[in-house]
């Protein structure tokens, strides 16, 4: 019995970080959402790991490094232009205690002089817990043009 109530409480204890985890990823999540529709490239860059290996992958497009991922966006962020990103579904699947991936769909909403378009994209992005702070390892998008 005593082996029974030692595993239930495990198990509660372990929710409740997935749950906490969750969150904290879904908030810093939010964070570079914002960052990104502020076009602030320092905020939102500041969010992603240095490394080497494959930053992001972008429509199709590898950049290995956060570096090469900025000089790719930079140009797009000093358009005149308002971008929203509205989230349909985020999911987070806890890998460990200090890895997650999220999983979500969404639609970004450019608004210029001429208008407004509005282009679905899939996304998934591993982040991890570094120095206290959760941050994005890789990042996969791609925008579903019809």
């Amino acid at each position: 019995m005593r082996i029974l109530i030692c595993l239930l409480s495990a198990a509660a204890v372990f929710g409740q970080t997935n749950d906490a985890i969750e969150k904290a990823v879904l908030a810093a999540n939010d964070r570079v959402t914002r960052a990104a529709e502020a076009r602030d490239l320092d905020g939102l860059f500041r969010f992603m790991v240095d490394t080497d290996k494959g930053s992001i992958v972008q429509d199709g497009v590898l950049s290995l490094t956060p570096k090469e991922a900025r000089a790719r966006v930079e140009a797009g962020f000093r358009q005149p232009v308002k971008v929203v990103y509205r989230w349909k579904q985020q999911h987070v699947t806890v890998l460990s205690a200090s890895a997650a991936l999220v999983v979500s769909d969404g639609e970004t909403v450019v608004t210029s002089e001429g208008g407004s378009v509005t282009v679905p994209f899939v996304q998934s992005a591993v982040w991890v817990l570094r120095d206290g702070e959760w941050k994005i390892l890789h990042s996969h998008q791609s925008a579903l043009i019809r």
